[in-house]
């Protein structure tokens, strides 16, 4: 679930309507604690392994998952000369995942000087989904995507 994506009450278009009226701008970003474990393996090793995830929504993107920096093996990344912009969190640096001989280039992003419209992201990174081999939920492996946080079934 998403709450950014097409008809999702933050999406493009709407398919329901609020008892309020909702004056927010045309592209949404909204962060949020995600209350679960979560690991990122590559070649065996621990890319990442957290508690503090944060999960940021934005408009016409599924939800990311935001990192502590602490919590990234460090001794696995090279930083790299690659960046981008984005109008809405500001320049991203990224840093390429080595681990046992393979390398993930690119694979983690960061925005070091958010813009300061953008939600509290400075201090995080986000890690391309598919650039690792494994992701865990708790102890469980999980594919494609996180699950939804606000939903549980046992």
């Amino acid at each position: 679930m998403t709450l950014t994506i097409g008809t999702a009450p933050f999406g493009r278009s709407p398919g329901g309507s609020f008892n309020f009226n909702v004056d927010a701008p045309e592209h949404v970003l909204y962060l949020e604690d995600y209350p679960r474990r979560v690991r990122a393996v590559l070649a065996g090793e621990t890319v990442a392994d957290t508690m503090h995830g944060r999960l940021l929504h934005e408009t016409g993107h599924l939800p990311i998952l935001y990192i502590p920096e602490e919590d990234l093996a460090s001794e696995l990344l090279e930083s790299t000369d690659q960046s981008t912009h984005c109008p809405f969190k500001g320049d991203a640096s990224y840093r390429s995942v080595r681990a046992h001989g393979r390398v993930a280039e690119n694979a983690v992003w960061h925005y070091p000087e958010p813009l300061e419209s953008a939600p509290p992201i400075g201090g995080l990174a986000a890690i391309h989904w598919h650039a690792m081999d494994a992701w865990f939920e708790e102890e469980e492996e999980v594919f494609g995507h996180l699950r939804n946080p606000y939903t549980r079934v046992d």
